[in-house]
């Protein structure tokens, strides 16, 4: 049986908040691998810039090459539907049926999960590990309540996001360190954010 952590998103582009938090959480919950699976068309956020599913997946492959911990998956791109997230928990139920899965969200996303498709299976049916965001409050109690499978990590508030980048490369300016070498030629490479 594998510990098996899910951190889904856009990933437009992915950064190094990302890939920090999620091997921190990965090491404090000795998690075996952390699978990154891109939304094809996220429910609870519109994509402001246009940019196929497919480079954005491809931007985490980039991004993770060399950590054997992490793997990037196309489940929810592959998926001709809405990302929900109660859907790629069943879909990896059924894939990997031996794995204790954690999904690992931000507090601000935990305090919003009523919002989300089925949330109470969610919380009953996988671990929770709720990581800290830059200036969020604390978490919601009623939510908490419903399952003792809530985690809260203790990880490094870092402040950069996906808008910070696509902005700073709209306006000509470095995002270096703020994602990676090999993501920024691709970024370059394709003029993507650049309109």
């Amino acid at each position: 049986m594998k510990r098996t952590g899910i951190f889904g998103g856009t990933f437009n582009p992915v950064h190094a908040g990302h890939l920090i938090n999620l091997e921190f959480i990965r090491s404090e919950l000795e998690l075996d691998r952390v699978l990154l699976i891109p939304a094809r068309e996220p429910v609870h956020k519109t994509i402001t810039d246009r940019i196929a599913p497919s480079e954005r997946l491809e931007m985490v492959k980039i991004a993770i090459a060399g950590n054997p911990f992490f793997e990037a998956s196309s489940l929810e791109i592959e998926r001709d539907q809405s990302s929900y997230t109660l859907y790629t928990i069943n879909d990896l139920l059924t894939i990997y049926p031996d794995d204790e899965f954690f999904l690992i969200i931000g507090s601000d996303s935990f305090n919003e999960l009523d919002t989300w498709k089925s949330y109470v299976e969610i919380l009953n049916s996988v671990n929770i590990a709720v990581m800290k965001r830059p200036g969020d409050p604390h978490l919601r109690e009623d939510l908490t309540a419903i399952s003792k499978n809530v985690i809260i990590v203790e990880n490094p508030e870092i402040g950069i996001s996906s808008t910070m980048i696509r902005e700073r490369v709209k306006l000509g300016k470095s995002i270096r360190y703020l994602v990676s070498d090999p993501v920024i030629e691709y970024i370059d490479a394709r003029g993507l954010y650049k309109n």
